[in-house]
């Protein structure tokens, strides 16, 4: 059995999957690194189950598995849970298809959880450089949220919304997970936090897509959020919703 098991969620991502593996493959084997990488392609309509398979083989260190789901498309929040029910590490790590997390910063996550830390995330707006590349309209999204989950839970976090994130396998499992969409990314973070988990951010810089298939809509994913920051709320004044 690997230690970490790296998920990458796929839809439409033919063009940038060499590219990533090729990253990856130079972080695993620079770190010696005990991996499976688990390339999950959502119903694509590209090339990217033929060119995932195509890397298996050129690429040994990394140890890939494909899990290819057909349609109906159910969400990003769906892919990375069927993918943490095929991942055999004590770890996973969560990495955007198209290339924009640090991933360099994998041995420094995996560090950390080493060391006891049931979640390992990237934080965003730690330093002002970081957030440069966010777009301006997220970043109020952002704000926003932030200060929602500062009023209602009374944390001060600092970056609830970013998808790159290293988790104790079995202890988030063990919490369960619902959402099927981009919710599932501060659901985590919540879950873990009214669990008495032990949480760690690192600062890290994110590249976006503007045009990307997978960029966050706002008008898709608000209310979604919005209820999974409800449902902790609820949990934490003693309506036992969550768990």
């Amino acid at each position: 059995m690997p230690e970490i098991s790296i998920l990458i969620p796929c839809l439409n991502e033919a063009h940038c999957l060499p590219a990533l593996i090729g990253r990856l493959e130079q972080v695993v084997v620079a770190a010696d690194l005990d991996v499976e990488t688990i390339v999950m392609d959502d119903a694509s309509e590209d090339d990217t189950l033929a060119t995932a398979q195509s890397l298996q083989q050129c690429h040994p260190a990394l140890n890939i598995r494909i899990v290819h789901r057909f349609e109906p498309r159910r969400g990003y929040g769906t892919l990375i849970r069927y993918g943490m029910a095929h991942a055999t590490g004590r770890y996973c790590l969560f990495m955007a298809a198209d290339g924009a997390h640090p991933i360099e910063m994998l041995p420094q996550y995996l560090a950390a959880a080493r060391n006891g830390a049931h979640l390992v995330q990237c934080s965003r707006h730690e330093r002002p450089e970081d957030a440069e590349p966010i777009p301006g309209n997220i970043r109020l999204y952002q704000a926003l949220y932030r200060s929602a989950v500062r009023l209602l839970l009374g944390w001060d976090i600092r970056d609830p919304t970013c998808s790159f994130k290293l988790v104790d396998r079995v202890y988030v499992q063990a919490l369960g997970m619902r959402s099927a969409g981009l919710s599932l990314i501060p659901e985590i973070p919540f879950k873990v936090f009214l669990s008495g988990g032990r949480i760690e951010f690192v600062p890290g810089r994110q590249e976006f897509r503007r045009r990307g298939i997978s960029q966050f809509r706002f008008t898709r994913e608000a209310s979604a959020y919005g209820y999974v920051l409800l449902r902790s709320w609820l949990h934490r004044i003693g309506v036992r919703t969550w768990f």
